[in-house]
């Protein structure tokens, strides 16, 4: 267990700079991401020593690393991803390993929709977000066009290292309290 927090506090540096990063300069650096994931997959190895099995910490590190960037490579090759989010995502899946991947995925999208949302009612741009991402639903069976290339527009830029960052920290907000955030800050009210 003490090894699995020494990889959330990488982890928590790690997106905390990426998210800065992201928002100031638009962009996630290799610099920062390439390391990261190496020590993702270290930790695991170290982790799965501590527990026994050194290959099945490695291999559960590897299988998170796998999946988080898998999922977000699918959205890049559509066009609507950056390399650099996709990578911020591959090392997350390597610091938390297999089955946290998936959550950290899940509330990266939740709070990369919300963010997405919010900036397309602040900036007007509601109806043509809404009407891009009906676009996007619709060729995504056709492997030889983009996104901005079937809708014309420009799309409204979210910076979702930024997303990675909040909802990988809520996901490990709630794994720390052992239940929900939501019902944490009810409690305290």
């Amino acid at each position: 267990m003490t090894w699995q927090y020494v990889s959330w506090a990488v982890l928590a540096a790690v997106l905390v700079a990426a998210a800065v990063f992201d928002l100031r300069r638009g962009t996630v650096y290799n610099w920062l991401t390439y390391p990261a994931i190496a020590a993702g997959l270290a930790l695991g190895a170290i982790e799965g020593a501590a527990a026994g099995d050194t290959l099945d910490g490695l291999l559960n590190h590897v299988l998170g690393l796998g999946f988080a960037f898998g999922v977000l490579f699918v959205a890049y090759l559509l066009g609507g991803m950056g390399g650099g989010d996709v990578k911020l995502m591959g090392a997350v899946g390597a610091l938390v390993g297999w089955p946290a991947a998936l959550h950290a995925v899940f509330y990266s999208f939740v709070v990369g929709a919300a963010v997405g949302l919010i900036g397309a009612v602040w900036l007007g741009r509601l109806w043509a977000a809404l009407r891009r991402l009906w676009m996007a639903i619709r060729i995504l069976p056709l492997p030889t066009t983009t996104l901005d290339e079937a809708t014309g527009t420009p799309a409204h830029r979210v910076p979702f290292g930024f997303a990675v960052c909040v909802g990988t920290l809520w996901y490990l907000a709630e794994t720390i309290l052992g239940g929900s955030l939501w019902d944490a800050v009810a409690g305290l009210l």
